[in-house]
């Protein structure tokens, strides 16, 4: 009667684990995968290099692992299509604060994530949005207008 329990009872976790794996989304939310339409994201350097080369202002996305928010604005306003589309006006760069953090420092050195930070191609800041921006997508694509207008 004890084994009967106890193989139950490791069958149920199992099941659990299965289960949990089976939700888990392993593909970063920020990198569309090759059949769904989305922001191409740069490293730092290879960016920086693309919109020198280019002639196109930068968008950068400061964020760190940890950060709700910042998953948060993976998942609604880089999926937004209006924000997709008007991203492909400039150069993208992603990159997580904890392991740059020399570029934290120059380009958000208050610390707060999630921080967006548009530069022209030559790297001058010429807008900056800090923490998710209230009003989701909407929002978020009226600073891009505002950073463009800058250009």
């Amino acid at each position: 009667m004890k084994t009967r329990g106890m193989l139950a009872s490791v069958a149920l976790v199992a099941l659990v684990a299965c289960l949990i794996s089976a939700c888990i989304d392993s593909t970063p939310p920020s990198q569309p995968s090759a059949d769904t339409p989305g922001i191409t994201w740069y490293s730092y350097d290879e960016g920086m290099k693309i919109a020198q080369e280019q002639n196109k202002p930068v968008m950068i996305d400061v964020y760190t692992d940890r950060c709700p928010w910042c998953k948060e604005l993976d998942r609604v306003v880089y999926a937004d299509p209006d924000v997709i589309d008007l991203a492909d006006k400039f150069v993208c760069i992603k990159f997580n604060a904890d392991k740059r953090r020399d570029l934290a420092a120059r380009y958000n050195p208050a610390g707060a994530v999630p921080a967006t930070v548009f530069l022209r191609s030559d790297g001058t800041e010429m807008h900056r949005l800090s923490g998710y921006p209230r009003g989701g997508a909407e929002a978020f694509l009226h600073n891009m207008m505002v950073a463009l207008n800058n250009a």
